[in-house]
């Protein structure tokens, strides 16, 4: 998960920085891959009460549930949504995400989601995961294409239609609406815990548990339109009570309820005489303690951007500022109680 982000940010920043230079898209594949072994993306948050924060938007929703609590099943035993219909040979519901799949499954499943593509997914080691993100193989030239390997509710015209007329919406039904779309799993009924969204950037991270609290999903939202935008849109389900190393958790084995977990990216602006302009990020993730409060975003000489933590200790931030840096310093990332002290560092 976090290498498909990670070349998202890679080409964006590429893009960005670069605009009339023209891309090598195998090289930047490569580079953004590289990019990944130099920094890893982990962690999770907080922040003091009362520091300036960027001026996005940060949505904090009302009654929100932790995963620990075991919220309502209901969602499981109810009636199909007459909004999606089955996809062959897939669970549907929550048993149809963060299903583990071999290589042809995969591609079984894109062939059904994207019938005109007709190159092969990229192979990696491992198994495939439902509703993450995979990447068709790409020639010098050709364009980029992904697919985000789709669950066992493929949403209807309609529902499509309204996720495009409104790609980043402010209200919970529509937030849950565009992830369904994105990842073909039907989160109408999964609670949201947290979401951020920049109207500046036209970003959104929406954060959403199952109704059996065991499983957890990260939906990037995005109505950019610019080159590669489409990396920008995805989602990436983690299973609780099934932490790996391949999970985004500071702990790859982790026993514990509340493990800490973080995941993002991001880039700067262009960058001369060792000064970049501007930096841009989002992540999602987790803090383990139950005390923290805030999470804080620090860059620089920028003002401080600070979210809050939610029930159950999930947070979401979409971080954009247009202050400069020294060039190869990265967002310090932590976590603070409600006395102002650092309870977890993530990066």
């Amino acid at each position: 998960m976090e290498d498909t982000r990670e070349v998202s940010a890679e080409l964006h920043r590429l893009a960005e920085s670069e605009p009339l230079q023209p891309v090598d898209s195998a090289q930047a594949l490569a580079r953004g891959r590289r990019g990944r072994r130099r920094r890893t993306f982990i962690g999770a948050g907080g922040a003091v009460a009362g520091v300036a924060a960027v001026a996005l938007a940060v949505t904090v929703l009302p009654n929100l549930t932790s995963a620990g609590r075991q919220p309502s099943v209901a969602g499981q035993s109810q009636a199909q949504n007459s909004d999606f219909s089955a996809v062959p040979g897939v669970p549907r519901g929550e048993a149809g995400a963060d299903q583990r799949v071999s290589y042809d499954e995969a591609q079984r499943r894109c062939s059904l989601r994207n019938p005109d593509e007709k190159r092969p997914l990229e192979k990696h080691a491992g198994t495939y995961r439902t509703g993450r993100m995979a990447m068709y193989k790409v020639a010098n030239g050709e364009r980029f294409n992904r697919c985000i390997v789709p669950g066992g509710d493929k949403p209807s015209a309609e529902l499509v239609a309204a996720a495009a007329k409104d790609p980043v919406p402010t209200s919970v039904a529509g937030k849950l609406r565009n992830c369904s779309v994105l990842s073909w799993v039907d989160l109408t009924k999964w609670q949201v815990v947290a979401s951020d969204q920049s109207k500046d950037r036209g970003t959104g991270v929406v954060v959403a548990v199952s109704p059996s609290g065991t499983k957890v999903v990260d939906c990037d939202l995005s109505a950019n339109k610019r080159p590669l935008a489409e990396l920008d849109r995805t989602t990436a389900f983690t299973t609780l009570t099934k932490l790996g190393g391949d999970d985004p958790t500071l702990e790859p084995a982790a026993k514990a309820k509340r493990a800490n977990m973080y995941a993002g990216a991001g880039g700067s602006g262009a960058c001369t005489a060792g000064v970049c302009k501007g930096y841009g990020m989002t992540a999602w993730g987790r803090v383990a303690s139950t005390t923290a409060t805030t999470v804080q975003v620090h860059l620089g000489k920028a003002r401080p951007y600070v979210v809050p933590v939610g029930q159950g200790g999930w947070f979401a931030l979409v971080y954009r500022t247009t202050a400069s840096h020294k060039q190869g310093t990265y967002p310090k990332i932590q976590a603070y109680d409600k006395n102002g002290k650092v309870v977890q560092t993530f990066s």
